[in-house]
């Protein structure tokens, strides 16, 4: 889920490590958010180029204050747990 093109005059885009401790995701988990298209993100860099990944804070807080953009199943839930778990070991 593309975010919005409208231009913000007054917010800097932040990078998936900011959108990491907003959500208490992992960076990874967050790129897998943004390849299945289920958290607002913006590409920047044309056709044949590496684009950047950024994010809005504000579309951030209104993803999550409105339900997280979908309803994860039991089993990624529990894979998640399992991998965050993991990580601080």
């Amino acid at each position: 889920m593309q975010g919005s093109d409208t231009v913000r005059l007054n917010e800097r885009p932040i990078m998936v490590s900011r959108v990491a401790e907003i959500t208490g995701y992992s960076k990874g988990y967050v790129y897998q958010l943004v390849s299945q298209q289920k958290i607002p993100f913006h590409k920047r860099g044309g056709a044949g180029t590496k684009a950047a990944v950024r994010f809005y804070e504000s579309e951030i807080n209104d993803w999550m204050k409105n339900g997280w953009g979908f309803s994860p199943a039991q089993d990624d839930i529990q894979s998640e747990a399992a991998r965050l778990i993991g990580e601080m070991r």
